[in-house]
C-alpha cells in the first residue's frame, strides 16, 4: 500500500520539496506535501503519497503548533536568522516585560507577512519581487493565535511554544513581538510540532529505510470527517462523477464527508445549484 500519508520530520537546511523528493525516490510513487516549511525550519511535514496527493487541499487547513526561538537585538530582511541584518538595537528586555506583552498577540490579530514569502501580489510571489529589489505594499491578513507559552529566556533569546491557525507566519510574529517591546528581533529557529492532529513525535526521517511501514491510510488520515454509505445505485452515480439530489440520499451528513461503497470513493459535500441542493464527490480516490 503506497496510497496514504507519511509524517516526515524535516531536517534543517533542506527545502520541503527536497524532503518530498527523497520520499518519492524511495517509494517510486507520486508525492506532494502539506504546509511548506522554510529551509531553516525543522519538524512535522505531512507527505501525501499516490492517490492521497488529491487530499492535499483538505489536509492543510488544520491548526498548527510550533516551538520558535526569537533572538533580540537584530532584525533581518527575511525576519529569520538567515537574512541580511537591517536593524540593530541594544535595548534589554526582561521576562516580566515579555509576559506582559504576549497577551496582545493572542486571539484574532492582523499580521503583515514577510517580504520573503510565497504569497502572491499582482500574480507574483513576494520573495521574487524582494530578490529583484522591488518594494511592494504587503496586505495585512487576519490570523488566530490560540496560545503563546514561554519555555526559556536567556536575556538574548526567547523560546516559545505557539499554537495558531493556518497562514500564521511565525517570522512575522517574532518581529512584531520584539517591536512591541521597543526593540528588534528575528526568528532564529523553528520546529513545527503539530499539524492537522498529528505530532512530530510520530514523524520519521525522509531518509528512513522503513518509509512504507509508516504510511497512514487515507481512511485514518480522514477520520475527522464523518462516514457516508450511499445506497449502491447512488454510489455508482457518485463514483461516475454525477451529482445526486441531496433529498434522495438517506443519512447524508452535514458538510464534508467520506463516501464509501465497497471502498473509500472520496470526499463529498452538498452544493447549492439552480436545480436545488445536490451532493457530489469533490475528490475521486
Amino acid at each position: 500500500m503506497k496510497d496514504g500519508i507519511i509524517l516526515i520530520n524535516k531536517p534543517q537546511g533542506i527545502t520541503s520539496f527536497s524532503a518530498v523528493a527523497q520520499v518519492r525516490r524511495a517509494l517510486n510513487v507520486k508525492c506532494g506535501h502539506s504546509g511548506t516549511l522554510d529551509p531553516i525550519a525543522t519538524g512535522l511535514l505531512p507527505v501525501m503519497c499516490g492517490k492521497a496527493t488529491k487530499l492535499c487541499s483538505y489536509l492543510t487547513d488544520g491548526d498548527k503548533a510550533y516551538r520558535a526561538a526569537l533572538r533580540f537585538g537584530i532584525e533581518t530582511d527575511t525576519h529569520d536568522i538567515t537574512g541580511n541584518v537591517t536593524k540593530t538595537c541594544e535595548k534589554a528586555v526582561t521576562l516580566e516585560q515579555i509576559r506582559e506583552i504576549l497577551p496582545r498577540f493572542i486571539g484574532k490579530i492582523r499580521q503583515v507577512p514577510p517580504a520573503y514569502s510565497a504569497i502572491k501580489v499582482g500574480g507574483r510571489a513576494l520573495y521574487k519581487l524582494a530578490r529583484e529589489g522591488k518594494c511592494t505594499e504587503i496586505p495585512e491578513r487576519e490570523i488566530t493565535v490560540y496560545s503563546i507559552e514561554t519555555v526559556d529566556f536567556s536575556g538574548k533569546e526567547l523560546i516559545m511554544d505557539i499554537e495558531c491557525s493556518k497562514g500564521t507566519y511565525i517570522r512575522s510574529l517574532c518581529r512584531d513581538i520584539a517591536r512591541a517591546l521597543g526593540t528588534v528581533g528575528t526568528m532564529s529557529a523553528l520546529v513545527r510540532t503539530k499539524t492537522c492532529g498529528w505530532t512530530v513525535e510520530d514523524a520519521v526521517s525522509p531518509d528512513s529505510d522503513e518509509l512504507e511501514r509508516h504510511i497512514i491510510s487515507m481512511d485514518d488520515a480522514l477520520s475527522a470527517f464523518p462516514e457516508f454509505y450511499p445506497e449502491p445505485f447512488f454510489a455508482r452515480l457518485l463514483s461516475n462523477g454525477c451529482a445526486v439530489s441531496a433529498g434522495k440520499l438517506k443519512g447524508l451528513p452535514d458538510g464534508l464527508c467520506r463516501v464509501y461503497s465497497d471502498r473509500l470513493l472520496g470526499l463529498g459535500n452538498t452544493l447549492k445549484t439552480d436545480q436545488g441542493t445536490v451532493f457530489k464527490l469533490l475528490t475521486h480516490l
